[in-house]
């Protein structure tokens, strides 16, 4: 049972880095993808929610809200030539 604060990474090249409760990812953490995808934000149930970053390779920004591991709700894109 993982429960606390870890590291968990996969054999694909993903990783979490943040709060554990009863094997799912829950609260505060940084997820990263190996081709340069990251968020780092709240996590409820092993899904994204609340607030967070979402940052893309090329990049691309989205700072908001979150709900079942959706952007939902008010936030911010910024395009990778910086509009908003």
């Amino acid at each position: 049972m993982i429960s606390g604060l870890g590291i968990y990474k996969w054999n694909d090249g993903r990783a979490y880095d943040g709060e554990w409760k009863d094997n799912k990812m829950e609260g505060k953490g940084k997820f990263t993808w190996p081709d340069g995808r990251k968020y780092v934000g709240r996590y409820v149930n092993d899904a994204k929610e609340g607030q967070g970053e979402f940052k893309w390779p090329d990049g691309r920004i989205y700072e908001g809200a979150w709900k079942y591991g959706a952007q939902h709700g008010e936030g911010t894109l910024t395009s990778a030539d910086g509009q908003k």
